[in-house]
């Protein structure tokens, strides 16, 4: 990608950290990732163009306004995103490093553990190109910023100090970071020495030169030539800027200018000069030269201290065996017992719970965890389990999983089945919240992201996109939420079967009918119920979803007086590839219904010009609408009288005027 589809992925930085924040999501991320499943996680969301699952609704929506991009935008912001996390692997040691998630007894290192402690910890990243260096320093800087943090909440008192020592300071200069903690790391008892080789270093990112000029109060400095406003910054009452420029220039080699902070209410001393203490006994400079003894014994405390540091926190960077291990003859497993997963209940799978009940599968029931009185596993029983010792109102409700599946296959069908117990249970569960199966409390298609049946039956991302990939589960929308569909082949997986007149046809539904259309009628019903049936002025004593009115032509809903006559109309339209066409003829068969009103809901703004567009310049016959609109003006303020089109709403729009 070129420098200016580059710079045009502007977002990319976001996404990351949407990314990283979706894997830390507490009910279906985890407390630790390695840079790995980071990477696997962002292919995914490339190549499917898919967020991953996450219970911040806040973060789902930040999350679906990324996919909802167009596919050439959107590829433009994930290529970003490569370039810059694809970094760490082509370096083998910050590979090792990001890859390595901890575990029980294995080498690790956390800063927090060694900050009261009377030690001295050197990174030497010498060896390391200037790329990894400046990543292992920030992710050394950012171990310290928080255990410093996590230090202060748990200390009683002041907390011991700690010495932070730079080299080479420059190479981070422009990170945050550093920003933070020049400006707040006192606070926290730790102070920060920057070493460079002159302060201009920093200009390029003015901010830490800034920081550095009017924020660090001891300044320690050799020959500096040229640099006006370090002069400016140590120049006091009895030595203007001048003096100290001239005083700078002239410092030798060994000698420093020291600018200490003033006590509190006393004007700041005047900057003196100190000279280099004489180099230790070891060092190349100092004229003694270490006996071998002495050389010994240095190089014995060095290696006890690498030997050391690599038993707690080393890596070794191995090559990929490629010994064949010999084939033996496993051990027979001893006969299992049965362990078969119940298949009729989501609560033995759930990722949430509300934190006052727990589930028993023992004993297939609810127990409250205050005073452990048992309820039924289903929605009433989950109900009075919360009201046993708290209530509703404290109850987060996404936390109130769906309780019965009924998943109906037999113990051979599951057996023999190509998709997991996981995968079979959320295809139940989208199906059955799209055939309006849920009480409201644990799941409303209306309300509800199906991101939320995913943590209710313990699916990962991964098993989700392998079902949308094999065609069994289909991805509706983002908008208003998170959408699945179980497609016919998936019924079929799951052993549902449609029945003319019972699951679909007048007043049931559409035989092909996705979640999204049946949100979308849902909706409508309900705003017709509360603005037309219950209005006494209305004509319109009832709904009727899916209404027949002729044997090839249906409207998703109507609204019909006593005598069964037609006095509103609902289209639910979704834009797909044939939209040109069933646009105008749904237009022709509500204008032959000879309605009063005629309502179309559409899923988004955009959709809703499209719809437009397509009657402004319907492929045959005359237009249907003649005015027109502008791309910002929303559907709901549409002013059309037309026999099929009277007013239009969004999916989002229509559910806010709901009570």
């Amino acid at each position: 990608m070129g420098t200016e589809r580059f710079e045009r992925a502007v977002r990319s930085p976001d996404v990351i950290r949407y990314m990283v924040k979706a894997l830390y999501d507490p009910v279906n991320g985890s407390d630790a990732f390695s840079h790995r499943e980071l990477h696997a996680a962002v292919r995914q969301l490339h190549e499917g163009q898919t967020a991953p699952a996450v219970s911040d609704p806040d973060l789902e929506r930040m999350l679906a306004g990324v996919t909802a991009n167009r596919a050439r935008s959107f590829d433009e912001i994930m290529q970003g995103v490569a370039n810059r996390i694809e970094k760490i692997p082509i370096d083998q040691r910050l590979a090792a490093i990001f890859d390595h998630v901890p575990e029980g007894d294995d080498p690790h290192f956390d800063l927090v553990d060694y900050l009261d402690e009377n030690v001295v910890i050197i990174l030497d990243t010498g060896s390391l190109r200037p790329a990894a260096q400046r990543v292992l320093t920030l992710v050394m800087l950012s171990n310290l910023w928080t255990a410093l943090r996590r230090r202060l909440r748990r200390s009683n008192g002041d907390p011991q100090l700690a010495n932070l020592y730079i080299e080479e300071a420059a190479s981070v200069a422009d990170s945050d970071l550093l920003q933070e903690l020049l400006a707040q790391a006192r606070s926290f008892g730790c102070s920060v020495t920057l070493a460079m080789q002159f302060p201009a270093q920093l200009k390029e990112d003015r901010r830490t030169y800034d920081e550095i000029l009017n924020n660090v109060s001891t300044v320690v400095t050799g020959n500096v030539p040229r640099d006006r406003e370090l002069a400016a910054r140590l120049a006091t009452d009895d030595m203007d800027a001048r003096d100290v420029g001239n005083r700078l220039r002239a410092l030798q080699r060994g000698q420093w200018m020291v600018k200490l902070p003033a006590a509190y209410g006393q004007p700041e001393p005047r900057p003196f000069t100190v000279e280099s203490v004489a180099p230790p006994a070891g060092h190349p400079a100092h004229g003694h030269n270490p006996s071998r003894r002495e050389e010994w014994k240095f190089q014995d405390a060095k290696l006890d201290v690498h030997e050391r540091t690599l038993e707690s926190a080393g890596l070794v960077l191995d090559s990929p065996s490629t010994t064949v291990e010999p084939i033996t003859d496993p051990e027979p497993d001893p006969q299992p017992a049965d362990t078969s997963p119940r298949t009729d209940s989501a609560l033995p799978h759930t990722k949430r719970m509300p934190s006052t009940v727990t589930y028993d599968d023992s004993t297939h029931a609810l127990n409250c965890t205050e005073c452990e009185n048992r309820y039924d596993p289903d929605i009433k029983g989950m109900k009075r389990a919360i009201e046993c010792c708290s209530s509703l109102d404290d109850t987060d409700r996404d936390d109130i999983p769906v309780c019965n599946l009924n998943l109906k296959l037999t113990a051979e069908e599951l057996t023999d089945a190509d998709w997991s117990i996981e995968q079979l249970l959320f295809m139940q569960a989208v199906y059955n919240a799209q055939q309006l199966r849920y009480d409201p409390l644990e799941y409303d298609l209306l309300n509800d992201s199906m991101i939320r049946l995913t943590e209710y039956v313990g699916i990962d991302n991964g098993a989700v996109q392998d079902l949308i990939d094999e065609d069994l589960v289909r991805h509706d929308t983002d908008h208003p939420h998170r959408l699945y569909t179980v497609s016919p082949e998936g019924r079929k997986v799951i052993g549902e079967s449609y029945r003319q007149g019972i699951d679909y046809g007048h007043g049931a539904g559409d035989l092909e009918e996705s979640s999204l259309h049946v949100l979308a009628v849902e909706i409508a019903r309900r705003y017709l119920e509360q603005e037309y049936v219950a209005n006494p002025d209305s004509r319109v004593t009832e709904t009727v979803p899916y209404h027949d009115i002729d044997e090839k032509r249906r409207l998703d809903l109507a609204g019909v007086d006593d005598d069964g006559d037609i006095i509103v109309a609902v289209e639910a339209e979704r834009v797909n590839h044939d939209l040109i066409r069933a646009v105008p003829e749904d237009y022709d068969k509500i204008a032959d219904a000879d309605v009063d009103e005629a309502i179309w809901v559409v899923t988004s703004q955009p959709d809703g010009h499209k719809v437009l567009a397509a009657l402004n310049d319907p492929p045959e016959g005359d237009p249907r609408v003649e005015k027109t609109y502008s791309k910002t003006t929303p559907p709901h303020q549409f002013r059309i009288d037309t026999p099929g089109l009277t007013r239009m709403f969004t999916v989002k729009n229509l559910r806010n005027r709901l009570r």
